[in-house]
């Protein structure tokens, strides 16, 4: 069983909704929150720096499970406290959103047929709505000027976004690679960019951990890590962020899903047009669900150690943060 290629009608529906008008009680609680993360910082300056010093930990033993577990405990904690700002119903409809259910691909049982169907229809569906186009403006402009900058895109499953990179770039000077923790999703990126046209860019794919990158200092510039994030709890997060800014000069760009109600809306119909299987639609609207918002991801940068790091929503239904250290390198 296969997935269907979504419609090309789509794209021109998605470009013509302001996200503003997807999300408006989503962006509302956003700016709130959003104004009160160095607050909730400083109130709780000791849990933050008990995090600095677990994500030490976690990145000097490989990730130990209890440093893991700590760190995800501490985070979900400081989540907790800058949710509690913000207008009262928009905080209830983002609880009502908000889901900790795990997707089917996720699950241990769900067959391969079903990984690799997703992975492909997620694909083109970025093609055909230009997110990805969307991302890699935000991607090309934190390596700014660095020539022959070199760019991984970690958790990156089969590369999609680094393969789009590869052909549609405008700088032909890049340096791609990704990387992800299943061999089957490395191999999958590996054949498909195979078949790729002689102008493409090359691109390098690698088996890794996304939250043990010490093996790049030195080899990159920026990291990327596209609509994976929503697949992770926030210690996860909070501790690939880390390892990032550890190796890369330019730091990270992560981009994924917003959560929001609309969103979770629209991504249910748009999977309901685009694609017969269920899990598929399942999986759209609870990646919407699991997403997140700029406000939180600026917090999870923040803890990460990022001195500089703003997020921000991006169209046509995502959030990106830019984060960098300035000890990175």
């Amino acid at each position: 069983m296969t997935a269907v290629d979504p419609r090309p009608w789509l794209a021109p529906i998605a470009r013509r909704v302001p996200l503003a008008a997807i999300a408006p009680l989503a962006i509302r609680l956003d700016r709130a929150q959003d104004a009160a993360v160095d607050a909730v910082i400083a109130d709780h300056a000791d849990v933050a720096a008990q995090i600095r010093r677990l994500l030490d930990r976690a990145s000097a033993d490989g990730g130990d499970p209890r440093s893991r577990g700590e760190i995800d405990a501490l985070t979900r904690g400081m989540r907790k406290v800058l949710r509690r700002h913000g207008a009262a119903f928009a905080r209830r409809v983002d609880a009502w959103v908000q889901s900790e259910s795990r997707e089917i691909m996720d699950l241990s049982l769900a067959p391969a047929w079903l990984h690799a169907a997703e992975m492909r229809w997620l694909d083109k569906l970025n093609r055909e709505l230009g997110s990805y186009a969307a991302w890699a403006d935000g991607v090309l402009e934190a390596v700014g000027g660095v020539p022959w900058a070199r760019i991984e895109d970690v958790a990156a499953g089969s590369g999609g976004f680094v393969r789009w990179l590869a052909r549609h770039s405008a700088r032909r000077d890049l340096v791609l690679s990704c990387s992800d923790l299943s061999a089957a999703y490395v191999a999958a990126g590996e054949a498909i960019h195979a078949g790729a046209p002689a102008w493409a860019l090359p691109v390098r794919f690698a088996r890794r951990d996304a939250t043990q990158l010490a093996a790049l200092r030195g080899q990159v510039d920026l990291i990327t890590c596209t609509q994976s994030t929503h697949h992770m709890g926030p210690g996860l997060v909070v501790q690939l962020i880390d390892q990032a800014l550890r190796v890369a000069p330019r730091g990270i760009v992560v981009i994924d899903v917003l959560r929001s109600a609309g969103v979770a809306v629209g991504a249910a119909v748009v999977a309901h047009l685009s694609t017969p299987a269920p899990p598929l639609v399942w999986d759209a609207v609870q990646s919407a669900r699991r997403g997140l918002l700029p406000a939180e991801l600026t917090l999870y940068a923040r803890l990460a150690g990022a001195s500089r790091a703003k997020a921000r929503a991006v169209a046509p239904a995502f959030v990106a943060v830019h984060a960098r250290s300035d000890a990175a390198g």
